[in-house]
């Protein structure tokens, strides 16, 4: 029924064992009822990235670094590494609690398998014990962005301005999905790599108090972090909008290294914060300039209704003019054409190039994830027809209306009527390039859920059932 162990070690071109195993994935989906298309009946649009609720022990699939890398209330997290795949990952192990804090739990997960962005930290696979819960999320080595505040005391306009425009990527993203974070803080953006700010990829965590907010409802829950909260959440009346106040504040403390409400003890912060009374204060506001203090006044308006969104910050003039993300700059003609020839390949395969594009870390996928953003026109995270039809104009190629049509509909595996991040770099990918033998590995690996070489029927089905709930 499957590939032995051998035959991935003596396997001299891996294009070909991915072959197989999308060819298998799809004889299998065939012998389903109603083969792939039934899948898509019936079913709500979802992010189409795979995460794999994991059976049994998680230390029968990973080995784990005995140093901790964080810990707090929520519980603790390690380094761990796939005993099959070889791929590191960060391990957060949360203790179970009582039935609402179980059902919270539950809700977090489920959040995070609708994330796909590049500016939000991947969730891989998830483990359920008698005790905890486990998630196997993106190793993120660079630390916490409040480290980084608190070690270089304040940031030059150009840093912080490329680390604004991340968070704010990530922010709108969760926004147009209609999620608001309710905890964004320095502590809650990661740095993926140990590189400087400039170059670097920031990633926000924690979506523990993340819920969804539909357009004109009212949040109730006092939630969140004393400094960072925003006046409405402590008149328990608030929407997406108490995200923003939270980036004024990181803002604010970025470019000063002070926060904007500092007080001896948390009533008296919250006092402040009530009120929605602040200033630049102290000698460094002096050197920072007016495009970046207007940016900070937007963001922390008393009024949510005159607050800046995450679109209007992102497309004021402070980080248009410090944090380009070469919009303007046509991509590359190889990425159209692999855009253009992904339609040729099954449901199947494309599902499993999924897998792989979601599985590689940044270098492999880095330029093809700048030529995303450079096509994100409005930076929501995602890629309308008419965004693609101009990013295609760039290159100098021509495509009719029908033809962006088409691609649009054949990359959008989940049928969200857009491509998402996970789909461009499936679709976009450098087969030959990319798909080296340990890529292929680990993505053997996803579906050899039981570690013994083989890809059995039932391996399958569970792979692929979990990808489209």
């Amino acid at each position: 029924m499957g590939a032995k162990p051998g035959s991935m070690n003596s396997c001299r071109t891996p294009p070909k064992l991915v072959a197989a195993v999308t060819d298998k994935v799809a004889e299998v989906a065939e012998r389903r009822p109603g083969g792939g298309a039934a899948r898509a009946k019936g079913r709500k649009a979802t992010s189409g990235v795979f995460i794999r609720k994991c059976p049994g022990n998680i230390s029968d699939v990973y080995n784990f670094d005995a140093r901790m890398l964080g810990e707090g209330a929520f519980g603790s997290v390690f380094q761990g590494r796939h005993k099959t795949a070889g791929v590191v990952r960060a391990i957060k192990t949360v203790p179970k609690g009582n039935r609402e804090a179980n059902l919270a739990l539950q809700q977090e997960i489920a959040i995070m398998q609708q994330m796909d962005h590049a500016h939000i930290v991947k969730l891989f696979e998830t483990f359920e014990d008698r005790k905890c819960f486990h998630f196997a999320m993106e190793l993120c080595e660079g630390g916490e962005l409040f480290d980084r505040i608190a070690s270089e005391r304040r940031f030059s306009e150009n840093q912080a301005a490329m680390v604004m425009r991340q968070m704010l990527q990530a922010a709108f993203y969760m926004h147009s999905n209609r999620l608001a974070h309710r905890d964004l803080k320095p502590e809650n953006f990661l740095f993926l790599r140990k590189d400087g700010v400039q170059d670097n990829v920031l990633k926000l965590i924690d979506f523990g108090l993340a819920k969804h907010c539909e357009p004109g409802q009212m949040l109730k829950s006092k939630v969140g972090t004393p400094m960072y909260m925003a006046p409405q959440v402590l008149t328990r009346r608030y929407d997406t909008q108490c995200d923003m106040w939270s980036i004024g504040v990181i803002m604010y403390i970025l470019l000063s290294g002070k926060p904007p409400f500092l007080a001896d003890t948390e009533f008296e912060t919250l006092d402040k914060v009530r009120l929605g009374q602040w200033k630049f204060a102290g000698a460094c506001w002096g050197q920072v300039s007016d495009d970046a203090k207007s940016l900070v006044k937007t963001l922390l308006r008393m009024s949510p209704k005159l607050r800046a969104t995450a679109e209007d910050a992102l497309d004021h003039a402070w980080i248009r003019s410090l944090a380009s993300r070469a919009s303007r700059r046509s991509i590359d003609a190889e990425v159209v054409g692999r855009l253009r020839s992904f339609e040729t390949h099954n449901r199947l395969k494309r599902a499993a190039l999924g897998i792989v594009a979601r599985d590689l870390d940044d270098s492999s996928i880095r330029p093809l994830r700048q030529a995303f953003e450079a096509l994100d026109k409005n930076q929501d995270g995602k890629l309308t027809a008419s965004e693609l039809n101009e990013g295609i104009a760039r290159t100098g190629l021509e495509a009719c209306s029908e033809e962006i049509k088409r691609l649009v509909a054949n990359v959008d595996a989940d049928g969200s009527g857009a491509i998402d991040y996970t789909e461009f770099l499936a679709a976009t990918l450098d087969r030959k390039s990319v798909l080296t033998e340990d890529v292929l590995r680990k993505a053997f690996a996803v579906f050899d859920q039981n570690g013994d070489g083989k890809i059995s029927c039932q391996e399958l089905h569970s792979v692929l059932s979990a990808a489209q709930d």
